[in-house]
């Protein structure tokens, strides 16, 4: 076998291992998310962590509105006159575009902190001690009054 040809096969065998890593990494991406009904916590870079709701099709009907807050260490909407804020467990879909300083997308709109916010669901009473944002989410966050929107 000529150098060519053999470099050729080596470059065919780092190709076809790469592909083959890059389709393990995906299945075990898409158990994880399956596993934890797609719920997620995102922002882990960032001072302010953004919990987001697995995909639904059932929900609670309220409108929540407010002004978009650092609560506990999780994103959500500030306390009314300094008292304490809600931690929002954002719909589905949710991403954080920039960290720093934190705008995310929300139902296909940008928001920042201090811009207002309107999304239906509703209050709940605690974070399923089970689900993947309670065992991810700091205790702060956990103990915070919470919203799911949907």
């Amino acid at each position: 076998m000529s150098t060519t040809d053999a470099n050729l096969s080596s470059r065919r065998r780092k190709i076809a291992g790469a592909a083959l890593v890059a389709v393990l990494a995906a299945v075990l991406i898409a158990v994880v998310v399956v596993r934890g009904g797609g719920e997620k916590v995102i922002n882990a870079g960032g001072e302010t962590l953004v919990l987001v709701g697995g995909k639904s099709d059932v929900g609670m009907a309220a409108l929540g509105r407010g002004t978009l807050a650092d609560v506990n260490g999780c994103l959500g909407w500030a306390g009314r006159d300094g008292g304490p804020g809600t931690v929002v467990v954002w719909p589905h879909g949710t991403n954080v575009e920039t960290p720093d300083p934190l705008r995310v997308k929300i139902d296909g709109t940008f928001y920042r902190l201090g811009d207002t916010v309107e999304v239906g669901g509703g209050f709940a009473e605690s974070l399923d001690p089970s689900s993947t944002l309670y065992q991810q989410a700091p205790e702060s966050c956990r103990s915070a009054k919470l919203w799911v929107a949907n």
